[in-house]
């Protein structure tokens, strides 16, 4: 079966629109008490079918669990790199670290030895037309092992940043109360 094959499968399973709702021009997040509704960028539906060949890849869901664990892998593979798509993960790794962060932990810690699938620079017909077993030999680690505490470095350092991100719109919010009140 081909990953283009499997990403259908993955859109009918999780009642996705026909290509992950590519050509929508908003796409929802559900929250427990409320939907957000966001602009769909140019630059998000770019990178959407790679995020649903990872959930594919990593045997992860569309659950708040899932989702957390994909955006760490994403940072831990270096998906971080593709600027202004890392928004989105960045923000969930950091709610994830307060809501599912063993799934944070776990995400970080696959994607640190191997690569993403964004920097295999595949064209996105040919990436589709391989078989999961394929694009798994290609996700290999690069022969650089990485010592533990480069791990925990790592892993530290996104956290940080993942949590400045999360807290920002309070931060802001907050500033902008105590300026105008």
């Amino acid at each position: 079966m081909t990953l283009g094959e499997h990403l259908d499968e993955f859109y009918k399973k999780y009642n996705i629109p026909a290509n992950g709702g590519v050509n929508d021009k908003t796409f929802e997040v559900p929250f427990p008490y409320f939907t957000l509704t966001l602009p769909n960028f140019s630059w998000r539906r770019r990178a959407l079918y790679v995020h649903d060949l990872e959930h594919i890849l990593n045997e992860q869901d569309t659950s708040w669990s899932g989702e957390m664990f994909i955006a760490s892998w994403e940072i831990s593979t270096g998906f971080w790199k593709n600027l202004p798509v890392i928004i989105f993960p960045l923000w969930t790794m950091g709610w994830g670290l307060w809501k599912h962060p063993t799934s944070v932990i776990r995400g970080f810690r696959a994607g640190n030895s191997q690569r993403g699938i964004a920097n295999l620079e595949i064209e996105k017909d040919k990436l589709l037309s391989l078989d999961l077993d394929q694009l798994r030999g290609l996700m290999e680690p690069n022969g650089t092992s990485r010592s533990p505490y480069v791990f925990y470095i790592r892993l530290i350092t996104w956290i940080l940043i993942s949590q400045l991100l999360f807290f920002l719109p309070f931060l802001l919010l907050s500033f902008c109360l105590f300026i105008f009140k």
